[in-house]
């Protein structure tokens, strides 16, 4: 391989794991770590577990292709926010503990002696799907990432749609429940209270609650704490009755929450990724007639709502590629 400086290093940092990627410029990854972020034990040892990645990957390269570090662009990492990218600050992860007013480029380009460049992982992962996944073919869509929240993404014209204050596309707390159920970022009735992994297991503990009978309790033994959206899902399939009217009321929000977008933002695409999209059909039927029946005609009519095409790359491709548009390579 040449030594030209075409290499870019993309971090995806979730609450749980970090993905780091050694990208070529054209977009092939040549090197890749995974490893817990051990978010629980604090804030100094996530951020050593990102050192630890990138480091990883880099040492590998270096002695498995002969890619020196310099020949490295810069490294792009995809957090959870808000942040400021201009500030490269984290101003609050709800998932890493004791994530408040990090510096995290800072921190990031003393220990790693590289140019970085920080984006929203929501943003990143749409990035991602823009350049070398589902998007690829166009330039104007929303991602939503569906886990343990809800995150968003928009490209518009193939270009990330920050907002003023880097807040935009925080699709997950749209109100589509005045009222409704507390979300974890404390108001009521957001999206990412009913229609996230997290939203799925409490509505359907609420469900069991009230007296609702379910094949989730041979599952789990009847130790709710063990309860998984993909067990959710999985007790649908075999023809749950509750099961699968949490499905199909998680489709509808998430139909309702599309359309909205659809009409606002006039979109090409609507991309869904995370691992809720693990139950295939099951929620992507309704989730488009839902979008169908809530959108305006003229808006959704060529709109496509397909699943991500990069799997648990998304994010540090798309870190990866925030490389290249802050240089002004992409």
């Amino acid at each position: 391989m040449s030594a030209a400086p075409d290499y870019i290093v993309g971090v995806d940092l979730g609450g749980t794991n970090i993905v780091s990627l050694l990208m070529t410029g054209k977009g092939e990854i040549v090197g890749r770590d995974t490893r817990p972020t051990l978010a629980k034990e604090g804030k100094d040892k996530a951020l050593s577990q990102i050192v630890n990645s990138v480091k990883r990957i880099l040492e590998e390269s270096e002695a498995k292709l002969g890619i020196s570090s310099k020949s490295i662009i810069g490294l792009g990492i995809g957090s959870p926010g808000p942040l400021s990218i201009k500030k490269g600050l984290i101003h609050f992860a709800p998932n890493l503990a004791g994530w408040t007013n990090v510096p995290l480029v800072d921190i990031l380009r003393d220990k790693l002696a590289l140019p970085i460049f920080l984006e929203n992982d929501a943003n990143a992962a749409a990035l991602g799907e823009w350049w070398r996944g589902a998007g690829k073919d166009v330039d104007n869509l929303v991602l939503l990432t569906l886990g343990t929240g809800i995150g968003g993404g928009i490209i518009i014209q193939g270009e990330v749609l920050h907002g003023a204050w880097d807040t935009a596309a925080e699709i997950g707390h749209m109100i589509i429940h005045e009222g409704g159920l507390v979300c974890g970022c404390g108001k009521k009735g957001c999206l990412e209270a009913y229609a996230s992994a997290t939203g799925v297991i409490k509505r359907t503990l609420a469900a069991i609650r009230e007296g609702k009978k379910s094949i989730l309790a041979d599952a789990v033994k009847n130790r709710w704490e063990n309860i998984t959206c993909q067990l959710v899902y999985k007790a649908a399939e075999k023809g749950d009755s509750l099961s699968r009217w949490i499905v199909e009321e998680t489709a509808r929000y998430l139909g309702i929450g599309i359309a909205s977008i659809v009409n606002v933002l006039n979109p090409e695409m609507v991309i869904l990724s995370g691992g809720m999209i693990a139950a295939g059909a099951l929620i992507f039927k309704p989730v488009r007639k839902y979008a169908r029946e809530n959108a305006l005609a003229a808006a959704i009519e060529r709109v496509e709502i397909v699943p991500a095409a990069l799997s648990g790359n998304s994010g540090a491709i798309g870190a990866a590629a925030t490389v290249l548009k802050r240089t002004g390579l992409l």
